[in-house]
C-alpha cells in the first residue's frame, strides 16, 4: 500500500471523530447556544434601534442569572487546556467581583459629579489591573 493512502485514512478517521464530537456538542448543549444566539441577537437589535442600555444591561444579566448561562460560560472556559482553569478561576474569585464594582460605583459617583474626562482614565486603568491580574496568576501557575 502506498504511504499517502495511509496517511489519507488516518486523517479521514480523524475528520470523522471530530465531525461526530463537534455534532455531539451542538445536540448536548443546543439550549446554552440558543440562549447565547438569543442573548446576542437581542443585544444587535437593540442597539441597532438605540434602546436604553441600562435596560439592555439588566435584561442580560436577569437572563443570565436565570438560565445560569454566566456559570456555564465559565465551565466552557476552564474547558480551555493549559489557561483555561486558571482563567476560570480568577473570573470567580470574590475579589476580582468586588474590584469590578467598586470601580462601577466609583463611575457612578464621578459621573454624577461631572468628572467625566477622568473616568475614561479611571476605568482604563480598574481594566488593566484586572487584566494584569488575571496574566499575573495565569503566569504563575504555568511557571
Amino acid at each position: 500500500m502506498h504511504p499517502y493512502i495511509s496517511i489519507m485514512r488516518h486523517i479521514t478517521s480523524i475528520l470523522k471523530r471530530v465531525r461526530f464530537g463537534l455534532s455531539a456538542f451542538f445536540r448536548k448543549n443546543w439550549k446554552v447556544l440558543a440562549i447565547l444566539a438569543m442573548l446576542i441577537l437581542f443585544v444587535a437589535v437593540s442597539q441597532r434601534f438605540g434602546f436604553d442600555k441600562k435596560i439592555v444591561v439588566f435584561v442580560v444579566v436577569i437572563v443570565g442569572f436565570i438560565t445560569q448561562f454566566f456559570s456555564i460560560l465559565t465551565s466552557w472556559i476552564a474547558l480551555i487546556p493549559v489557561i483555561g482553569p486558571p482563567c476560570a478561576h480568577i473570573i470567580s474569585l470574590p475579589f476580582f467581583f468586588i474590584v469590578n464594582a467598586l470601580a462601577y460605583l466609583v463611575t457612578l459617583l464621578a459621573l454624577r459629579k461631572g468628572y467625566t474626562k477622568d473616568v475614561a482614565g479611571s476605568k482604563i486603568l480598574v481594566t488593566a489591573l484586572l487584566i494584569g491580574i488575571i496574566i499575573g496568576f495565569v503566569l504563575g501557575r504555568l511557571l
